[in-house]
């Protein structure tokens, strides 16, 4: 009986160490997991990822991560066909201008649940940027980075015409009144160079300008949220800067539409001013080091503190249809991604300026260049007084092409701003129509 008692206490022993030591490997998540990862980009970026990813899977060990690296039209055209087969990457990336096309679909995954159990760090985030991930009151996606839409000056050569350039805040009467003062000088001087290039074509601008009438150019059901009067003004105002030798003619920006950043109008100094994402700055000062390149706001109503901007840019994501343990190492990357220092300091600006803004201020501020500085001091200073836009509804991508052959058709006057806005507004309506049925 002795005997028999202290085999079965041997037993019981055995089996609780081998208990206690399979549940250290589950708590510590010994199970290797393996993910899928999939994002857009080039070479350049890739290599960049890649090492992100090496520290992560150095940081989790138990968690593989398989590249799936493409080009921005292979990744879209790829993403479609698999979100339609259930078979979507486990981390994958989304952006404002397609999000609609997915998110009523359930292919991304809620974030709650991950903020909540600490899985997910929001802590340095502001809210204005949490919100931008937000669809029907649940977060779905986390911003890669923060940016903003901005116009790069050539400051030197307006000081060489002997004018002076906008300031960071200024109106569109501004535009017009510089606008022709350069005008002057240049035709005295013979030549045929303008202020600014033309954003009539560009429906994102036009965003701009409608929520700088208190619109947006949706509702939250994907209805159009301005009416053919907007449109026209719009094409009006750029019409008139195209009559008055502002912005270049038309046949001028078909000849130059598809050139290198190099051979650009601005690039060439026959254009001033140009529409392009602030954290591009240091791409234009490092590929033209003699010119004076500054930052400012689009136009907006005089003294007006917003003037219509909207956080804009990329974010990361996680699928809903996968398992449970490759959500969680999906979302462990996504939080590893955005909110470590080992990450953060490789990841930098490469899609925006960082929303963890302890790390940013601790660990990446300071080993940026004063290019890069400059675009985080442009995020920062609007991050405080945009407002989040509502996404543009599944097939708007219709719709832009829409809007800018309705402007070419006014800019080469084949048509009246008048005419033209109402034929766009008439089909856009139309285009929602068949979208929502």
């Amino acid at each position: 009986m002795k005997r028999f008692f202290l085999v079965l206490m041997a037993l019981m022993t055995l089996s609780a160490m081998l208990f206690a030591s399979g549940s250290g490997q589950q708590a510590a998540g010994s199970a290797k997991t393996s993910i899928r990862a999939s994002y857009w980009g080039d070479t350049k970026r890739f290599a960049l990822y890649d090492s992100i990813i090496k520290e992560f899977e150095t940081a989790y060990p138990n968690v593989s991560v398989i590249r799936e690296p493409v080009s921005w039209n292979d990744y879209w055209d790829k993403l479609s066909i698999q979100a339609a087969g259930g078979n979507a990457p486990d981390f994958l990336c989304m952006h404002s201008q397609y999000a609609a096309d997915y998110l009523p679909r359930g292919v991304l995954e809620p974030l709650d649940p991950y903020v909540q159990n600490g899985t997910i760090n929001l802590s340095g985030w502001s809210q204005n940027i949490i919100d931008t991930g937000k669809y029907n009151g649940k977060l779905y996606m986390l911003a890669m980075g923060v940016t903003f839409n901005s116009v790069f000056i050539n400051t030197g050569v307006f000081k060489q015409l002997g004018i002076t350039a906008p300031g960071f805040e200024y109106s569109w009467d501004d535009v017009k009144t510089i606008g022709l003062q350069v005008r002057k000088v240049y035709d005295a001087q013979g030549k045929k160079n303008w202020m600014l290039q033309s954003l009539m074509n560009d429906i994102n601008s036009f965003r701009y300008f409608l929520r700088q009438r208190n619109k947006e150019a949706f509702d939250i059901n994907g209805n159009l949220g301005f009416n053919a009067k907007d449109v026209e003004d719009w094409y009006t105002m750029w019409k008139e800067f195209q009559d008055l030798g502002i912005t270049p003619d038309p046949e001028t920006n078909v000849e130059f539409g598809d050139t290198n950043l190099e051979n650009s109008l601005f690039g060439l100094d026959r254009v001033l001013m140009n529409y392009v994402p602030v954290n591009q700055i240091w791409l234009y000062r490092s590929t033209f080091p003699n010119k004076e390149i500054n930052v400012i706001r689009l136009p907006g109503a005089k003294g007006s503190q917003y003037t219509g901007e909207f956080p804009e840019g990329a974010h990361f994501g996680v699928s809903a249809r996968t398992s449970a343990d490759k959500k969680l190492a999906a979302a462990q990357l996504l939080n590893f991604w955005l909110n470590d220092p080992r990450s953060l300091k490789l990841f930098q600006l490469d899609q925006g300026v960082p929303a963890n803004e302890p790390i940013l201020q601790k660990d990446v501020l300071p080993i940026l260049n004063a290019d890069q500085k400059v675009a985080v001091d442009y995020v920062n200073t609007l991050a405080k007084i945009s407002k989040p836009s509502i996404y543009p509804p599944p097939g708007s991508s219709e719709l832009d092409d829409l809007f800018d052959a309705k402007a070419q058709a006014v800019q080469f006057d084949q048509k009246t701003a008048a005419a033209a806005a109402q034929e766009f507004y008439d089909e856009a309506v139309a285009v929602r129509a068949k979208a929502s049925k």
